[in-house]
């Protein structure tokens, strides 16, 4: 019979990728603006608005997708973007607050806000008291273990990362702490312009009062990266190179409510608490037994056939 092939032509999908750079302090960034019509043609119509952070050759996508309904040209948008110190940080200096603000024909509209952009150089964290630092132990192809007390409680954290695209990397952050732990970072995408065995984490604890004593934290990670070397020549034209190796720090986890601890002292909770006793020394295993259902019969084949 006639046999008619049906060719597919690639489906073509357009989007436009605004850029804008700034100085926080002492650190350039990039924000990185891509506008992607649903339809993927510059047409009427809903888009998509992206914003990503890029701090030296690390880029990872910040704040939650907004969707605007388009009815102008979307190659040429004027975007107005910055950034403000926030009222007070720990390191001092690494908080910032961020606006981005669509305009069009003198009118403006609020896209993107931010209020915990933490980044920096050089930041002071040794000026945060109390603060437990993890170091890092061994550094692998593709994971970082690194060491750390929380409280009394040794833990360790491994980061591990896996390639996703061209210079797209999933990172997963877990913790293990007397052989229990959990995933506190999980898909956190960066995009990197370098090897991502030279990004390195700044992962500390802090205190904080609780009852039993010792058993709350506070958690914050920190993706540091080696900072390029100054190409401003000095003032008798030789380039100056510090004396030490400078760094770039970008905030991408914390949490308030780290819960555990080392020789934790429940009877002091109070003289009105009353503690629960195990049942028996040994927990009951209970076993449930699925039936797995036969596989389908091959109505082709010559056993079948003979019946």
């Amino acid at each position: 019979g006639l046999h008619i092939s049906v060719r597919r032509l690639p489906t073509r999908l357009e989007q436009y990728v605004y850029t804008y750079n700034l100085v926080a302090g002492s650190t350039p960034i990039q924000f990185i603006i891509s506008v992607e019509p649903v339809n993927g043609r510059p047409e009427a119509g809903d888009y998509n608005f992206h914003l990503s952070l890029k701090i030296n050759q690390i880029e990872r996508q910040i704040c939650e997708p907004t969707k605007l309904r388009l009815s102008i040209d979307p190659r040429t948008l004027d975007f107005v973007v910055f950034v403000f110190p926030g009222k007070s940080s720990l390191p001092v200096g690494s908080l910032w607050s961020l606006r981005v603000w669509l305009r069009t024909q003198s009118i403006s509209h609020r896209i993107f806000a931010d209020d915990e952009l933490f980044v920096g150089k050089d930041l002071d964290f040794n000026s945060i008291a109390d603060a437990s630092f993890a170091r890092l132990k061994t550094a692998n192809a593709n994971s970082q273990i690194y060491q750390s007390y929380v409280g009394k409680a040794p833990v360790t954290f491994t980061v591990s990362w896996k390639q996703k695209s061209d210079k797209t990397y999933s990172y997963n952050i877990e913790y293990d702490a007397g052989g229990v732990g959990a995933t506190v970072v999980q898909d956190l995408l960066l995009k990197l312009d370098c090897d991502p065995r030279r990004i390195t984490f700044t992962i500390y604890s802090v205190p904080m009062t609780s009852t039993p004593a010792g058993a709350s934290h506070r958690i914050r990670i920190w993706v540091r990266s080696l900072a390029p070397f100054p190409t401003e020549p000095g003032p008798v034209g030789h380039y100056t190179l510090p004396f030490t190796d400078s760094y770039i720090y970008h905030r991408v986890w914390k949490s308030d409510g780290f819960r555990l601890g080392a020789h934790l002292d429940f009877l002091s909770l109070s003289n009105k608490m009353v503690l629960g006793f195990a049942a028996s020394n040994t927990p009951q295993t209970v076993v449930t037994v699925r039936s797995v259902p036969p596989p389908p019969r091959d109505t082709y084949s010559p056993a079948s056939m003979r019946k």
